[in-house]
């Protein structure tokens, strides 16, 4: 039995997935960062203080990742 595999889309499809694969790679960096930014005290905090600082350690996480993996998609 021979099984057809559909070929590879390129453009959209596959910057998905190599958003989703980066996203799921770099998410915990972003989540140590995290915890380590809620241990700190507010005043040495990496960035400012937000109207959602009451957020989860992964809300946070991941709000930094959707902030910044954008940027390393350009190109």
């Amino acid at each position: 039995m021979h099984t057809h595999k559909p070929p590879r889309r390129s453009g959209h499809g596959t910057d998905d997935r190599d958003y989703r694969l980066l996203f799921v790679l770099t998410l915990p960096l972003f989540l140590s960062a995290a915890i380590v930014a809620k241990v700190l005290p507010a005043r040495w905090r990496p960035w400012p203080p937000s109207d959602q600082s009451t957020r989860s350690i992964f809300a946070e996480a991941r709000a930094a990742a959707g902030a910044y993996l954008p940027y390393a998609m350009m190109g």
